[in-house]
């Protein structure tokens, strides 16, 4: 059993010593939550700061499937020399304060994402200290409750600003973890669309002598009189308490919306076990939302300059379209998810499918698959 030295709430205790390894190789694991993660030691809170595609559709016998692929580029020890990185662990969520039960799969990397600790093997190699994993909860990339409501994150592209700096200088400045571009016109700037540019990216003409850096501003809504909650912890808080996308669009819609560092937009969407999908996306001050039966990395509420970068958009679109009335047979269904995976062992695929999961919205079981490999699956149910 791994250290948990900093957590002496029974509850909580017995939850960590809970976890277990699902996979051969240390990147799945699963955890029984039993305790009040809504009272969470404010030391740990400090911790928090944590490319998808998810669609909707029925299979032949009628059964609401919510399909996801969960793709971000986590690099171990922050270098990106390795193909995989990162643990994610299934959540057996019966916080006895919430109204429902919920099972989800959280992305612990982003308990020490500065230092990249928490790689494969990290939670069973009897040395690592697992009491952040106490945060599970607040950073499920995706879930489902017992009611049949399903909820995922997608991160959406942030416009940046560029700000020339001394040429000499940007060989300092550039974080080989950051991705960064090299021009290749004379004459040629960086675009404020440059598409994975990110906060504190470099932009570099050689053949000019000039260089630039990105700056992304923090995405947050101000509503007078709301709350504020990271995106994350209103996806909990939609688990907890919301039985259908109604319930789940009035809930979010009585708080603002924060990104947990610059540059970080995301939209949720939502799908209940009747059929029913929503995409919430936040503009300006104002939370939208669009009936819609899939989504990948762009607004659909207002234009998207970065909206032709994708392409898994359109191939989700054309799978969906020609099933939608009758079902979708499990085969075609496995196909499309794969034609929409990023490859973990692409170097030139930035997204990393790190996960890929099917929720049976009408029976309460889900299906995970582990780094795009869809010959091997483990199942839960609630």
């Amino acid at each position: 059993m791994n250290p948990h030295a900093y957590i002496s709430d029974p509850e909580q205790i017995k939850t960590v010593e809970t976890i277990r390894r699902v996979d051969d190789d240390g990147y799945l694991y699963h955890m029984d939550c039993t305790y009040d993660y809504y009272d969470i030691p404010q030391q740990f809170m400090a911790l928090f700061n944590p490319g998808c595609s998810a669609f909707i559709t029925k299979n032949l016998e009628g059964d609401v499937l919510y399909c996801r692929n969960y793709d971000y580029s986590h690099y171990l020890n922050n270098s990106k020399k390795n193909p995989r990185t990162g643990i994610n662990v299934v959540l057996e969520c019966t916080n006895p304060n919430a109204k429902y039960r919920s099972l989800c799969v959280s992305d612990a990397y982003w308990l020490d994402y500065k230092n990249g600790s928490l790689s494969n093997g990290a939670a069973d190699d009897g040395k690592t200290d697992i009491s952040s994993f106490i945060l599970c909860p607040y950073i499920s990339m995706d879930g489902m409750n017992e009611k049949g409501l399903a909820v995922s994150i997608l991160a959406l592209s942030v416009e940046s600003e560029w700000q020339e700096i001394p040429f000499d200088s940007y060989r300092e400045k550039m974080d080989e973890n950051k991705n960064n571009f090299f021009l290749q016109e004379p004459g040629e700037v960086p675009s404020p669309y440059t598409f994975r540019a990110g906060h504190g990216s470099v932009a570099v003409n050689e053949k000019d002598g000039r260089a630039w850096v990105a700056s992304q501003r923090l995405i947050q809504t101000r509503k007078e009189g709301k709350q504020t909650m990271p995106h994350t912890v209103l996806m909990r808080n939609i688990l907890d308490k919301c039985a259908d996308t109604e319930e789940a669009v009035a809930f979010a819609g009585m708080f603002n919306i924060m990104g947990t560092m610059p540059g970080a937009d995301y939209h949720i969407f939502v799908a209940d076990s009747s059929g029913d999908a929503r995409l919430l996306e936040w503009v300006g001050d104002d939370m939208t939302v669009t009936k819609i039966d899939h989504a990948t990395n762009h607004y659909v509420s207002k234009p998207d300059p970065f909206v032709d970068k994708c392409g898994r958009d359109e191939c989700i679109k054309a799978g969906l379209f020609r099933t939608a009335k009758a079902g979708m047979r499990e085969d075609f269904l496995m196909n499309l998810l794969g034609l929409v995976i990023q490859d973990p062992t692409n170097g030139t695929d930035v997204g990393k499918t790190q996960y890929t999961c099917i929720y049976n919205l009408t029976k309460g079981t889900m299906k995970i698959f582990s780094f795009g490999d869809l010959s091997r699956s483990w199942e839960y149910s609630i």
